[in-house]
Parts: C-alpha cells; sequence; structure tokens
C-alpha cells in the first residue's frame, strides 16, 4: 500500500468521505476517545462524520453534549476529549494512572496535592451533589470552605477531580459550560481488568482510524509502545480476528478486515476544513507524512490554525470568525487551486454554514 491508498483508505475509515455514522454520540462511540480542546470547532469535526441526510448542526451536538449522550473530560492524555457515557468509566480507570504522572510536576507547582487537594475534591463533591455548576460557582464554593484555588491552580484541581470521577461535563448555562456529579451523568459498571480495557482500546482505536502503527496508538492513547505492543497482539481476540496487517512503504500497519475499501473518483477533488485537532490529523503519530505535500517546507509544516486538506493532503489552513449573524471563514492557501477545486471548497463552506447556522463568506487571509 502506498501513501495515496493508505490516505483513502483512512479518510473512508474516519467517516470523512461517505459518512455513515447516524449521529454524532455515535461518532463519538465509535472513536471512543475524541480530542475537543476547541469547543465549537472539535463539535464540527463530529457534524463532518456524520451520514449527509442526518447531519447536525451545531445547536444538535451541543444539545447532545448538554443532555450527557456527549461527555467532555480529560482522559487519556492531560488534554479534552469527548467520550460516550458508556466508556468514560472503564477509560478513566483505565488512563488516570499515566495522566497523574504527566500532571505530577504541575500538581507540586500548584498545590494541587496532599490534603489541600483532598479539601478540594470535597468541596468540589459537595457542591456538584446540589447540581450542575459553572467554574465560577465551584471557585466560589471552594472560597467559601476556606479552600481557594485561582487561577492555573484551579485548572489544575478541576482536572484532578475529573481524573478521579468526582465531576464531568454538565449542562450549558449562556454560553458557559458547567460541571456536573460524575455519577450522575456516567452509569455505574464493575471494574475492569487493565489488559482486557486496553485491548479494545486498541481494537476500537483500529477499527476506526486504521490503518495504523503501534506507535500511532501509543501517540494519540498516552501509553507506552510496550504498552501499545501487548494491546495491539490483545486486540486480535476482541476484534474477533478481524484484525489485518497491511505494509506501507515497508512499514507493517494494522487495519480492521472489516473496513470498507473507498471508492474514489480522481475527477473530483475533495476539499475538507478540518479543526486543527482533528482525529484524522492528531490520530497518528508524528511525522504523520501522510498528510504533508512533498514541497511543504517546516514554516507552513508549524503554521497555525486549523487544517485545509485536498485529497487528504494539506493545502493551506483556515479559521472562522463566528458573530452571531454571519461568519466569515479566512482562508491561508499554501497554492494554488484548479477550477475543480474551488468547487469543491465552495461545497465545503456550505456544509459548513449549515453547521453553524449563519450564513457564511470565504476571505483570504495572508500567511
Amino acid at each position: 500500500m502506498d501513501l495515496d491508498a493508505l490516505r483513502a483508505l483512512r479518510l473512508r475509515v474516519q467517516g470523512l468521505r461517505a459518512p455513515f455514522d447516524a449521529s454524532a454520540p455515535e461518532v463519538v462511540r465509535r472513536f471512543v476517545a475524541v480530542q475537543a480542546q476547541e469547543y465549537l470547532p472539535s463539535q464540527w469535526g463530529l457534524a463532518q462524520r456524520v451520514a449527509d441526510d442526518r447531519r447536525p448542526d451545531a445547536a444538535a451536538v451541543a444539545a447532545a453534549i448538554d443532555a450527557g449522550d456527549i461527555l467532555r473530560t480529560h482522559v487519556l492524555r492531560p488534554t479534552w476529549h469527548y467520550v460516550h457515557s458508556a466508556d468514560a468509566r472503564w477509560l478513566l480507570e483505565l488512563s488516570t494512572e499515566r495522566v497523574h504522572k504527566q500532571n505530577a510536576l504541575y500538581y507540586r507547582r500548584t498545590g494541587v496535592e496532599g490534603e489541600v487537594a483532598t479539601r478540594g475534591l470535597d468541596v468540589l463533591a459537595e457542591t456538584l451533589a446540589g447540581g450542575h455548576r459553572t467554574r465560577a460557582e465551584l471557585a466560589a464554593a471552594l472560597e467559601a470552605a476556606g479552600t481557594p484555588f485561582t487561577g492555573i491552580a484551579f485548572t489544575y484541581l478541576l482536572m484532578l477531580a475529573e481524573l478521579e470521577r468526582v465531576a464531568i461535563s454538565g449542562t450549558g448555562v449562556g454560553k458557559q459550560r458547567t460541571h456536573a456529579a460524575f455519577d450522575e451523568r456516567v452509569p455505574p459498571s464493575p471494574p475492569r481488568p487493565r489488559g482486557e480495557a486496553l485491548a479494545e482500546l486498541a481494537a476500537r482505536f483500529i477499527a476506526s482510524r486504521g490503518p495504523v502503527t503501534e506507535r500511532d496508538f501509543a501517540a494519540w492513547s498516552g501509553f507506552t509502545l510496550t504498552d501499545a505492543r501487548r494491546a495491539f497482539a490483545d486486540a486480535a481476540h476482541v476484534a474477533d480476528g478481524r484484525l489485518e496487517t497491511v505494509e506501507v512503504d515497508g512499514t507493517p500497519h494494522h487495519v480492521d478486515a472489516a473496513s470498507e475499501p473507498p471508492v474514489s473518483d480522481a475527477s473530483r477533488p475533495a476539499v475538507d476544513l478540518l479543526q486543527a485537532y482533528d482525529e484524522y490529523i492528531m490520530g497518528y503519530a508524528p511525522p504523520r507524512s501522510f498528510l504533508l505535500p512533498d514541497e511543504l517546507d517546516t514554516l507552513h509544516a508549524e503554521s497555525p490554525g486549523h487544517a485545509l486538506l485536498i485529497d487528504g493532503v494539506m493545502a493551506g489552513r483556515w479559521a472562522p470568525v463566528v458573530q452571531t449573524r454571519r461568519a466569515t471563514i479566512r482562508i491561508v492557501s499554501w497554492r494554488k487551486r484548479s477550477p475543480a477545486e474551488e468547487h469543491a471548497l465552495a461545497a465545503s463552506v456550505a456544509d459548513l454554514e449549515r453547521f453553524l447556522g449563519v450564513p457564511a463568506s470565504v476571505e483570504p487571509a495572508e500567511d
């Protein structure tokens, strides 16, 4: 398999070509965990993977988050992810120890440790027992209890509360997000053996992002390469023997045999407006050569913004400026587009416009 075939199959498996998921929660469940640092762009990343006739707008995805059908928390690595309520508990049980190790230095520097942290968690648990609370309300409760946390210390206390299964995302209050009691939003389930949980994580990672390597899994999940190798070996049992190995430029990659091969049409280019942390980008280990054209220099590769892709290869950056009644899509192009590519870009902008629910115009920007 060459890089062109690898890109095509990954785009299909990820649901960016001929989307097949029926809802945003179904996307999250299939992917196990979806990076969600930037709130609105990450919701667009979910909507893109829903079948065309069912694709939700931003309000519908936000409603699924408010309802708890999609949860947002820190898991796998010290970063935001969307997870399904059916997966939240075992994913946190599996990965919390590793995330704590990565956070240890910052816990010490901010004073989020020992008895001080324990008292803070107790106050948060008691406050959330009374209902969903904004960050400001939680900070006020900590202050009133004589255990104030401010700035970055408050942020790390909230992350600690998520990792320790005290808190998780709640409903929205206007433009503010809330936290809720973990057990209110996540159904109970028995603990799972570590090896079993890691094998399921690997099997579902392969099914939703393959072809992939063990290095890809280690980079995405935050687990060691040793853990990744063991998980891939065990994943075959979880996947009922569906896993296969293909070589890409001499490197073995794993793929779920149930993955449907893409139907390509070279005469019809596809333009994707992907959020910066999209799973098509962040689901794989650096240097992610499948994303980059041969002529791309380091300056372009590290430039900020979301990713504009043409046929699965980066061809620029984009940024949405969303206002109450309109949106502007600012685009930095790395090369000139053909008329067919311009038509494909217009179609993608129209999809984004429907998602945002306001008229959107394109504005070229300087690199």
